[in-house]
């Protein structure tokens, strides 16, 4: 490409680029005149392209390809940069499989079409503040971070395979593909993070499944709209340090983090999300919590997170916890009325630190019934704070939920054992029941004389020792066979309190044997 071919703002782009200086169109464009400086990126026109821009505000997309390829030697002593400011660039960015020479930074520019950067090989690359109709980007290797801040694409932004030495730096920018994937970043490979805050909006799909991210995924305070669908589709990221769903995080649609692994903390904390199918009740009332276990919410499924924060989060929809993994779990009871699913899942410490009565009915809801796991869990966290008294309480409810799955015989055993022990955690009900016995049988025995079995032979009759000897199946205190009743009354409670002796006997057995067990 020969200078004399380039127009007016092309030869100042190509004279700059050789020291590394700045060319901003925006110098001799009327103020105002095309809407240059339109804060959402449009232009006179409406369709945010600058097609509404002259001659004087137009670049070719082939001049910024010659001068990354290396048309034009630098200035010794100088580093040479593309760097335009408020140009439409006509006609395609085409760098498939091209080796930038240098940085290259597009701001406030509005491309015609989408650049392709497939496979290309890239500096510091930079679209700030510009409109662009899509980005190919697939297996691009960044040198440097890709920064797209405050930036509105409409349509696709594709980063499959791609790989980012510095960060991708998204701060207020829209995605917008409505219906589809904005963000396909599967097998995208970042050294530092993923910034989304800073008013960032995604219409369409955030697509991230099996992406590694050295440092942190920033969303707070970010908007993303997918309903019908996921809004974060994540399975497999990995993350080297936290993911931040906070400070006001809005999705409509799922969030997907399934196989998720988290060096840090992951923070829902005030996060809002409105799963597949959740209603759009307001968020004042009851409707808003959305309790349709058939609404998928949040799914954190085999995650692997030293910490995760769901306070004061608004989840419509089901939470998927199973078989996860988490140091720290941050789970409120207050207004947390979502269908929350706990099979398998694992954590150390459980904030904040509430009694057993407390946190049983999130349990107890779980969609899927009756699972062992969770109340082991539980207990075994309380036991690990020294409070004894709760992890009992938690592996009662354990087996009052058990009992519900079994049959008629199976229930009425469990009844029993309830009632008589406490299945094992609650010894003190065998002694209250055998007390109470004992003061019924002495005094019953007490009101009328037995008959002795032989005249004449055996201790006198005691109502306290008989009462006793009767109860105890196992041992003779010499009052049982020595005495025997004529009247109704007596001998029934007799018969009666034999048979009542072998059924607490055999309840305590079984209590303590199923507390030994750890059943």
């Amino acid at each position: 490409m020969r200078e004399e071919d380039l127009t007016d703002p092309e030869r100042r782009l190509w004279q700059a680029f050789a020291t590394g200086t700045k060319v901003d169109l925006r110098d001799r464009a009327a103020d105002g005149a095309d809407g240059a400086n339109s804060a959402d990126g449009s232009d006179a026109e409406g369709d945010g392209s600058g097609s509404g821009w002259g001659p004087e505000r137009t670049v070719r997309a082939s001049v910024i390809r010659a001068l990354l390829l290396g048309s034009v030697d630098p200035r010794a002593g100088e580093t040479p940069v593309v760097h335009l400011v408020g140009a439409r660039i006509a006609g395609r960015m085409d760098l498939v499989f091209c080796e930038a020479r240098c940085v290259l930074r597009l701001e406030e520019c509005r491309f015609e079409e989408a650049p392709q950067l497939y496979g290309a090989k890239l500096h510091v690359t930079g679209f700030a503040r510009s409109y662009l109709p899509g980005l190919g980007a697939n297996s691009v290797t960044v040198g440097g971070h890709l920064d797209l801040m405050h930036t509105r694409i409409s349509g696709a932004l594709r980063l499959t395979n791609a790989r980012i030495d510095g960060s991708l730096l998204l701060q207020g920018a829209l995605l917008d593909h409505p219906g589809a994937v904005a963000l396909d970043g599967s097998w995208l490979e970042i050294g530092g993070g993923i910034v989304c805050h800073s008013g960032f909006r995604a219409e369409g799909e955030m697509r991230l499944s099996a992406a590694r991210v050295g440092q942190g995924l920033h969303l707070q305070g970010a908007r993303l709209h997918h309903p019908g669908g996921d809004a974060l589709y994540a399975p497999g990221i990995h993350i080297g340090s936290h993911a931040a769903f906070s400070d006001g995080f809005h999705a409509e649609g799922a969030i997907d983090l399934t196989d998720a692994t988290i060096g840090g903390r992951v923070s829902f904390h005030t996060a809002t999300v409105r799963g597949t199918g959740a209603r759009g009740a307001d968020d004042r009332g009851s409707d808003a919590r959305g309790t349709d276990c058939r609404c998928r919410g949040v799914t954190y499924r085999h995650l692997q997170a030293a910490e995760l924060d769901l306070s004061a989060a608004r989840l419509h929809g089901s939470v998927d916890l199973q078989y996860a993994q988490v140091g720290v779990l941050h789970l409120p009871v207050e207004d947390f009325a979502c269908p929350l699913h706990f099979d398998g899942l694992e954590y150390r410490s459980l904030r904040p630190q509430l009694p057993a009565g407390a946190r049983l009915p999130l349990v107890a809801r779980d969609p899927d019934g009756y699972r062992p796991q969770p109340y082991q869990q539980l207990a075994a966290v309380y036991q690990s704070l020294g409070h004894d008294h709760d992890a009992r309480a938690v592996l009662l409810a354990k087996q009052r939920h058990r009992r519900s799955t079994l049959g008629p015989a199976g229930r009425a055993w469990g009844h029993l054992l309830d009632a008589t022990v406490g299945y094992g955690y609650r010894p003190w009900l065998a002694g209250l029941w055998l007390t109470a016995l004992t003061l019924l049988g002495t005094a019953v025995f007490s009101a009328a004389g037995p008959t002795p079995v032989k005249e004449g032979e055996g201790a006198p009759f005691q109502p306290l020792v008989y009462t006793l000897d009767l109860l105890v199946p196992i041992g003779a205190l010499g009052q049982r066979n020595a005495w025997y009743w004529t009247t109704g009354l007596q001998q029934f409670l007799a018969y009666a309190l034999i048979a009542v002796g072998w059924l607490l006997t055999t309840a305590v057995v079984a209590g303590v044997s199923r507390v030994l067990n750890r059943n």
